[in-house]
C-alpha cells in the first residue's frame, strides 16, 4: 500500500476496499470486514444489490438482504464462542435496522461504521433497545479520514440516481447533516471524474485519492 491507503489500518483498507469493489459491480458503495481481537480480517463482505440474484456459499446478492455487514457475517466459517465475543464488524456505512440486527443476533460483539446515515443507520438499536441492550454490543466510529471518505463515496452514488428534487428524500437528509461532503459529492458527480474511474476499474487508491 501506499499514499492515503497506507495509513488506513487493515480493516479499515479492506472494509473501503470491499467498498469501491461494490461500486464497480453497480451496487451502493457499501463494504464491510469482520476483525479478530488482533485486528485481523477473518471475513469480508459487500453491498451486492445490483449483482444477478443468487445464494451461494458466503454471500447473497440481487436480494434486499443483500447488504455488506449480511454478507461479511455470512463470510465467517464459524462464530466460536466465547472468541467472537472480542471481533468487531467495520462498515463503510452506519448499519441499518436490517443489519444492526443481524450483528445483535450474531456472535460478534462490537461494531464500527464510518459514514453516519441519518436516513437508514440504525445503530441506536444496538443500545437502546431493551433485549439487544442487554448484549452488551459495544458501538464505536472509524478515524475521521476514513468517515469523510466513505460519506462522500455514498453521497456520490445517491447523486448518481439523478432522482427530481422533490424525490430527494434521502440524499436530501444527509445534505441536512453534512452539507460540505454532499456538496463536495455533487461536484464529483458533475465533473465525472469518479464515474471515469468506475468506468475503467481503477484502483482503490486513485478513488480515494479524489475523494479525498
Amino acid at each position: 500500500m501506499s499514499g492515503i491507503t497506507a495509513t488506513l489500518s487493515p480493516g479499515w483498507h479492506a472494509a473501503l476496499s470491499e467498498a469501491w469493489e461494490a461500486y464497480l459491480r453497480g451496487s451502493y458503495p457499501i463494504g464491510a470486514c469482520v476483525v479478530d481481537a488482533d485486528g485481523t480480517v477473518i471475513a469480508r463482505g459487500r453491498n451486492r444489490l445490483g449483482e444477478p440474484r443468487r445464494v451461494e456459499g458466503g454471500f447473497i446478492a440481487g436480494h434486499d438482504l443483500a447488504h455488506a455487514e449480511i454478507n461479511a457475517l455470512l463470510n465467517l466459517a464459524s462464530t466460536p464462542r466465547p472468541e467472537s465475543y472480542g471481533w468487531t464488524v467495520l462498515t463503510t456505512v452506519e448499519p441499518c435496522p436490517q443489519c444492526a440486527g443481524a450483528i445483535a443476533m450474531s456472535g460478534v460483539r462490537a461494531v464500527a461504521y464510518a459514514a453516519p446515515d441519518p436516513w437508514g443507520g440504525c445503530t441506536r438499536l444496538l443500545t437502546d433497545d431493551p433485549y439487544v441492550s442487554g448484549k452488551r454490543i459495544q458501538v464505536g466510529r472509524a478515524p475521521q479520514d476514513v468517515q469523510r471518505l466513505a460519506l462522500r463515496l455514498k453521497a456520490h452514488a445517491l447523486w448518481e440516481e439523478e432522482r427530481p428534487a422533490g424525490e430527494r428524500h434521502v440524499l436530501n437528509r444527509f445534505a441536512a447533516h453534512h452539507p460540505e461532503d454532499v456538496a463536495y459529492a455533487e461536484q464529483l458527480y458533475r465533473s465525472g471524474v469518479l464515474l471515469a474511474l468506475r468506468e475503467r476499474g481503477a484502483s482503490l487508491e486513485e478513488a480515494l485519492a479524489v475523494l479525498a
